[in-house]
């Protein structure tokens, strides 16, 4: 007991001691005042840890001083350039709210928030930078002290979803910034939004309303002599936007103003203004003042990526000028730039895939590349005659673009603008299909097919939710190793060509761009359907596609619709044919086609007429191929149509349903893959139906009378199967059963409006989009039937949206997806999803099933019903290989009936023995 407490005060006397030490708060506030007026470098990082060291020691609870301290810190790794270490400092102030302490200012929560979003922003995690900017006006939109941040909050997420190429949320935010940064009287960064907000509306080609912004935020800045870099950047915003309204004179004059004030304020991208300059010039076919303006910009430049774009565009003015030599003179001048190390001899050398990979500015290089392919391109058509040994040259060029974007896709987050890969891809795909065409080289130009798949749809990554099939661990595992080559490419650019440094950098970036490699293939059997949407790029041969896509002597017509033509490539067993169609043709009968499929009624006056309209698409579609093959598998670019609804005959209806059975995808590379599991289709549980009937009211959707009578009927069709209709079809019923059936039927809505909204579906009590279900839920779904009414509204005519919805779909396991393009009545719909079921029990491929399905219609419908409209609305997207449906009901009991009956009649015949056995004994007792 002594001992104890001789023990006791020992320690309470050491921590009287240790107290004694501590120094008052006020104390440890100015000291941390001197610390922070120093500069933000690692003295000061020193200094600040050292801080926070003490005072943890002495005050065991946070208060405002602490969270300065926390928030100073990540500002000094925000400058060191160490944005992981600046978050995950700042991170540190958001749990000390969590417990009550009246003593913290709400004002520094959304402070922390607000630099974490600019943080992340800077890492280009554009993701985590709208979380932490939303949080920050979540919480300190009521605060009067947060109104600054909240201002800035604002402008920074108009930014982050202009990245995202989501210009309509930018500026929704841009009018909420607006309004916040008018009311404190924050000028520049008012000016700042307009200036964000004038370009979002140029992009969505508003030009005349971008305009009135920009002016807005020169009329500001204008009278502020320290927002001179800013006052630059806005006059030649408008000059761009003066381009785009086609008023030459302002344009001009505006680029000319912005050089002025640059030049004045000593901006520290002088050359760029200079550089607007000339393109003016080159635009408007002055190549030489656009030169001239050219080699100004290019006297001044220091950065090797200005002088690598300067010269790719001296490049094109001199390929404009017909000088096709000079023209490759200077695209090799700026890979040299570009590429210090790079051994790049001759005007016909191409570039090593290994060097191109370590570059950090790759937009820059893709552009040269890109150009110098075009200029081969229009170099070897100069001459009356092709000459295919520059095509082949302008081919290798093209296929170093295409290799580039893979390395671009892996390094980007998955939310770059789809825009940003469509303006930079759409033309160099179309252009190599082009080069492929004129070589007579199908085979290649189906790579390019396939690769022009991959950039335009698999980028849909986010938006369809497939980043949430990673763990946590490897969302942040990937992230980091993003940012480290992102790091370590921004440092090599930095050092001098063949310096120590140098190499020190670039063995350092071979290392983790090699840690990459191991950890894409690690996602490949981890979570395939990730690896398949972000880094699989590979395309399969001729060989693979007969094995895999077309085993059973089908065709896959595969179409890609370009700015200059529509090309066309199938292929058989045999052949491979690409043909080239005229763009006005494609585009005058799809727009008259796709009005004819709007509605009925149109549909039904104007017969004559879709008779005509489909027929000329047939011939300029169908016919050219010569398709031998009854079953067809379509892959559309962009527009989707139903063609098995086009007519052989203009003067009566003979629709191609009748000789092919047709399904869709969106590339031959998928169907490849997703092959059919064995084990998974042989599921006790074979059927799921789901009809809700009557919806919320909150949803605000139709009704559907006698969905739940077609899934009585669909039903018969399984023994092992589940029905819910009425108020059991909900959310929450569903995400319950589907992880234990094949097969899945909805008779609900589902909405996919347009790609740029997330398919939907409803349920009797909510919305389930299709980010929000997981893929290890549906590994036994083999086909998904949505026999919707509202699939097809609005864009989705085009089809972008249902495709978006099968695509989706695809993602997430289900390969097989039966859907509706248009809001069919719901009679046909039903019956027809009934005919289906009924062919699909025979065994046969989905295709045909369906075919046969919808030539069975056409023999029994009224004369009204035989329209399209009624019958061709519903298409199968994904793979046609047969379903094993199980046993049916009617099956069944016809197996239990004929049991029963075997039964009874062994009773029989055992009593019948039985009597004659009893008769016998009988007899001889008598005799």
């Amino acid at each position: 007991m002594f001992r104890q407490l001789i023990f006791f005060l020992v320690i309470l006397f050491f921590n009287i001691e240790g107290r004694a030490q501590c120094r008052s708060s006020q104390i440890f506030f100015e000291d941390l005042s001197k610390i922070t007026a120093g500069n933000l470098d690692s003295t000061q990082q020193i200094k600040l840890e050292k801080w926070l060291i003490n005072w943890e020691k002495c005050y065991p609870v946070a208060d405002s001083t602490y969270i300065s301290a926390l928030l100073q810190l990540g500002m000094v790794h925000r400058f060191a350039g160490d944005f992981d270490e600046a978050i995950k400092v700042t991170k540190k102030v958001i749990p000390l709210y969590e417990k009550s302490n009246r003593s913290l200012k709400k004002r520094d929560l959304v402070k922390a928030n607000y630099r974490i979003g600019v943080y992340y922003n800077a890492s280009q995690s554009t993701e985590n930078a709208i979380k932490y900017l939303s949080e920050a006006v979540r919480i300190g939109k009521n605060d009067k002290e947060s109104k600054t941040y909240i201002a800035s909050a604002y402008l920074y997420l108009v930014y982050a979803y202009y990245i995202k190429g989501d210009f309509q949320k930018a500026l929704s935010y841009a009018d909420l910034g607006e309004e916040i940064a008018t009311e404190i009287k924050d000028i520049e960064t008012l000016s700042d939004i307009l200036y964000q907000k004038a370009q979002a509306l140029s992009e969505l080609e508003q030009n005349k309303e971008a305009k009135i912004e920009v002016l807005k935020a020169i009329n500001i800045m204008q009278n502020l002599p320290e927002a001179c870099y800013s006052l630059a950047n806005q006059h030649r915003l408008l000059g761009d936007i003066n381009r785009a309204l086609h008023e030459k004179k302002e344009e001009l004059a505006e680029y000319l103003l912005a050089y002025k004030i640059a030049e004045q304020c000593k901006h520290k991208n002088l050359s760029d203004f200079i550089n607007a300059i000339g393109f003016y010039y080159y635009q408007n076919k002055d190549y030489n003042q656009a030169l001239k303006y050219y080699q100004k910009a290019l006297d001044l430049n220091k950065s090797a990526y200005s002088k690598g774009v300067l010269l790719d565009r001296m490049g094109l003015a001199y390929a404009a000028k017909k000088d096709y030599l000079k023209s490759f003179q200077y695209f090799q001048q700026g890979l040299k730039e570009l590429l210090p190390t790079e051994n790049l001899p001759g005007i016909t050398t191409v570039p090593k895939a290994k060097s191109i990979r370590i570059t950090a500015q790759k937009d820059y290089l893709l552009s040269i590349v890109q150009d110098n392919a075009d200029t081969w391109l229009a170099y070897g058509q100069f001459s009356k005659k092709t000459d295919p040994a520059k095509l082949k040259i302008a081919l290798k060029n093209y296929m170093l673009a295409d290799t580039m974007i893979d390395f671009m896709r892996w390094e980007h987050t998955g939310n770059v603008s789809k825009l940003f890969w469509r303006n930079r891809t759409k033309g160099m795909y179309e252009n190599a299909i082009e080069t492929c065409f004129l070589l007579k080289d199908p085979e290649k130009a189906f790579y390019f097919f396939e690769k022009s798949r991959a950039v335009m749809l698999n980028d849909q990554l986010n938006e369809l939710g497939a980043n949430q099939q990673l763990s946590e661990k490897d969302v942040e595992r990937e992230r980091t190793i993003r940012r480290k080559i992102s790091d370590l490419q921004d440092q090599l650019s930095e050092s001098e060509a063949g310096s120590k440094r140098y190499l020190s950098f670039r063995n350092a970036l071979y290392n983790v761009q090699e840690e990459q490699q191991i950890f894409i293939k690690k996602l490949e059997k981890a979570n395939p359907q990730y690896y398949s949407y972000k880094y699989d790029n590979r395309v399969p041969g001729l060989k693979e596609v007969r094995e895999k896509v077309i085993p059973d002597r089908q065709t896959l017509l595969s179409y890609f619709v370009g700015d200059s033509a529509v090309y066309g490539l199938s292929i058989n067993e045999k052949k491979v044919n690409l043909k080239k169609i005229k763009l006005a043709d494609y585009q005058k009968y799809i727009s008259e086609f796709q009005k004819l499929l709007s509605g009925k009624e149109i549909q039904n006056k104007q017969f004559d007429h879709y008779l005509s309209v489909s027929h000329k698409l047939y011939e300029l579609l169908i016919k050219p191929f010569e398709i031998k093959s009854n079953r067809v598998i379509i892959s559309p670019d962009g527009n989707f149509l139903p063609l098995e609804s086009l007519s052989f005959s203009s003067e009566k209806p003979d629709f191609l349903v009748n000789r092919y059975a047709f399904s869709y995808t969106y590339s031959a590379s998928f169907l490849a893959k997703m092959k059919r599991s064995e084990s998974e289709i042989s599921s006790t549980n074979a059927f799921l139906g789901m009809a809700p009937v009557q919806f919320s009211k909150k949803l605000n959707q139709a009704s559907l009378p006698g969905s739940e009578i077609a899934l009585e009927a669909i039903n018969k069709h399984f023994f092992f199967s589940k029905s819910l209709t009425g108020h059991e079809a909900s959310r929450g019923a569903f995400m319950k059963e589907l992880s234990s059936h094949s097969i899945i039927q909805l008779l609900t809505h589902a909405s996919a409006d347009s790609s740029e909204i997330e398919p939907t579906l409803y349920f009797a009590d909510s919305t389930l989009t299709l980010s929000e279900l997981s893929s290890s839920a549906l590994s036994k779904t083999q086909l998904l039937v949505l026999s919707a009414c509202r699939t097809g509204v609005g864009k989705n005519q085009k089809g972008e949206g249902v495709f978006s919805l099968a695509r989706g779909f695809a993602g997430i396991g289900i390969p097989s997806t039966l859907t509706t393009l248009w809001s069919v009545e719901n009679k046909s719909i039903y019956e027809l999803t009934e005919l289906f079921y009924d062919q699909m029990e025979k065994g046969i491929p989905l295709d045909i099933a369906l075919q046969q399905a919808q030539i069975e219609w056409l023999k029994t419908a009224s004369k009204n019903d035989q329209l399209p409209y009624s019958w061709a609305g519903m298409v199968l997207v994904g793979n046609a290989e047969p379903l094993d449906m199980g046993f049916s009901k009617s099956m069944v009991y016809l197996i239990l009936g004929g049991i029963t009956a075997l039964v009874i009649l062994g009773i029989l015949l055992f009593r019948s023995r039985n009597l004659k056995s009893v008769h016998r004994s009988k007899r001889t007792s008598l005799i």
